[in-house]
């Protein structure tokens, strides 16, 4: 298989912005964040998992089976991206991912297609339970992809001094993600709904600490 030839970043573009009237325009500024480096979107849930929660709350459907009915229900806020920004490439595998970032060609994860590859190739299988949301899908993507970076796009600012652990107790990004994420160089959250960050002026950083790691 052949190698990157460029940087490789992750974004993770929450499911609480797809109802957001701005998103087209915070698009192209994705576009422009870091021209040195190829561009690999990973769509969040929002309301489409939360129908499939609302399932498992009312059927019991079972930790397994929701776990890729959420995944799968993935693809209807992925085609929706791909409407917004014509230009993307579906990816579905590593092979596909380094093609495209090769190319200079901005990607989308087909997530479900994706995790089913990875698992079956030897990836560290991730939990199949709802600890598990697509923020630590993308960071679990990220780690299989060797990305230089993960951008978590968000609704909200993130407290100062905030770590992962902080992160997740307060809900910010789910239980899995401080393990999921500790081989990712570097992690930044953006909260796009904010002016000054959609043209680039802002951004907040935090990064796996070592004592976290340990």
């Amino acid at each position: 298989m052949s190698s990157l030839n460029c940087p490789l970043v992750v974004y993770k573009l929450g499911g609480s912005l797809l109802d957001w009237s701005g998103l087209p325009d915070a698009l192209d500024w994705l576009c422009s964040r870091r021209p040195d480096a190829a561009t690999l979107l990973v769509v969040g849930g929002g309301e489409t998992a939360d129908v499939v929660r609302r399932w498992d709350e009312v059927f019991h459907l079972g930790e397994e089976r929701a776990h890729w009915l959420a995944l799968e229900s993935l693809a209807l806020n992925e085609q929706l991206l791909q409407t917004l920004w014509p230009a993307l490439r579906p990816v579905r595998s590593l092979t596909q991912v380094v093609s495209a970032a090769n190319e200079r060609v901005p990607a989308i994860v087909c997530a479900s297609c994706f995790v089913r590859w990875g698992e079956k190739t030897g990836a560290p299988e991730l939990p199949h339970n709802w600890q598990v949301t697509t923020d630590s899908i993308a960071a679990w993507i990220a780690d299989v992809v060797s990305a230089d970076e993960l951008v978590l796009l968000k609704s909200t600012s993130l407290p100062p001094a905030t770590t992962l652990q902080n992160a997740s107790d307060a809900g910010l990004v789910d239980g899995y993600f401080p393990q999921a994420v500790v081989r990712v160089p570097r992690v930044t959250w953006v909260n796009l709904r904010a002016s000054p960050v959609v043209s680039g002026e802002t951004e907040w950083l935090f990064q796996p600490r070592r004592e976290e790691q340990d």
